[in-house]
């Protein structure tokens, strides 16, 4: 089971950057794929539904006969986007539709981020072009139950939420997303939780007796310390809620990294009906304004960088193996 959280988050000089944790009972993070503009490949395991790249791309995942298939990943417009997994909600079309783009739904992120440049784009696909339909990926053997968010230059963020009335486009969330059960029900979910707070609770009077708090932190007791779905939404959002925000780039960057690593999920905590362990196998960070893609991994925690724009003019796929080696600097 694919777990992941996300989120996004803007530096004190307006850049923008969406992040997100990779949760999954295998190695996903193998390599960071580039993406050329006019590059022609398949949006479906059906052969039949060939799209041509508009934007140049990148981010991770894998180049197999079909084509490109990213699980996250920014564009040379400075769209990002991200999928996580959506159990038991998601719904798919079982046809092929003539005169739309008919995708798999873990071919999302690859086809919308080679045709779309904004959140209007983004939103306007959904509304008139898309029809994601109900195909294996053959890795994995099972039709894929995924959600997928986007954010962009503005700062805001889309949801999209393939469900059987339809595809639910949310423009108006508050830029957290985790897993089941759907976007709505989480952002419900927040007014539990709503005495929390970074500030330190007062001592109380107590039938006759001074009640002080332990040490710090009082003010988030309460606030869920588990790995499912919701109490990582709840981590995520307070956390996003309250940080001070950084002042560039870089420190964003750290700031993400010590968001997440709050919902990162160690080997061995969680165990799946299989018996297999679901852990964050990476952490990506992508900021919009400087087209960038950030990630770190499971079992190397430095922070790597590609950058876009060097690669823009090329006219071939470009593959960075992902070193999973810890990267550890002696000092003596």
């Amino acid at each position: 089971m694919i777990g992941c959280s996300s989120l996004t988050l803007s530096s004190k000089n307006s850049k923008h950057f969406l992040a997100r944790t990779m949760d999954f009972t295998i190695e996903m993070a193998e390599e960071v794929l580039f993406v050329p503009r006019n590059k022609k490949f398949q949006s479906n395991y059906s052969n039949n539904s060939p799209i041509i790249s508009a934007y140049a791309f990148a981010g991770i995942g894998q180049l197999d006969e079909y084509g490109p298939l990213l699980y996250d990943g920014i564009n040379e417009k400075g769209l990002m986007g991200a999928t996580l997994y959506f159990p038991r909600y998601a719904s798919y079309k079982d046809d092929l539709t003539t005169g739309k783009i008919n995708i798999s739904p873990d071919r999302i992120i690859s086809t919308i981020l080679s045709k779309a440049k904004n959140l209007t784009e983004v939103a306007n696909l959904f509304k008139t072009k898309i029809n994601i339909i109900n195909q294996l990926n053959p890795t994995i053997n099972t039709v894929p139950p995924l959600h997928f968010i986007f954010s962009d230059q503005s700062g805001q963020s889309l949801i999209i939420e393939p469900r059987k009335d339809g595809i639910d486009i949310i423009e108006n969330s508050i830029g957290v997303m985790t897993n089941s059960p759907d976007y709505h029900w989480h952002e419900t979910n927040l007014r539990n939780y709503i005495t929390l707070t970074p500030k330190q609770h007062n001592p109380i009077t107590f039938i006759n007796k001074e009640l002080l708090p332990f040490s710090q932190g009082s003010g988030t007791f309460g606030l869920p310390g588990d790995y499912t779905p919701p109490s990582r939404f709840v981590r995520t959002a307070f956390l996003k809620n309250t940080v001070e925000r950084a002042k560039d780039e870089a420190s964003t960057i750290s700031l993400l990294h010590h968001i997440l690593e709050s919902v990162s999920i160690p080997k061995g905590a969680v165990i799946n009906e299989q018996g297999a362990q679901d852990y964050t196998c990476y952490t990506a960070y992508m900021c919009s304004e400087s087209l960038s893609f950030y990630y770190s991994t499971y079992y190397n925690q430095r922070i790597n960088k590609l950058s876009l724009k060097p690669f823009l003019n090329c006219t071939d796929y470009k593959i960075f193996k992902i070193n999973n080696d810890e990267d550890i600097k002696e000092i003596n």
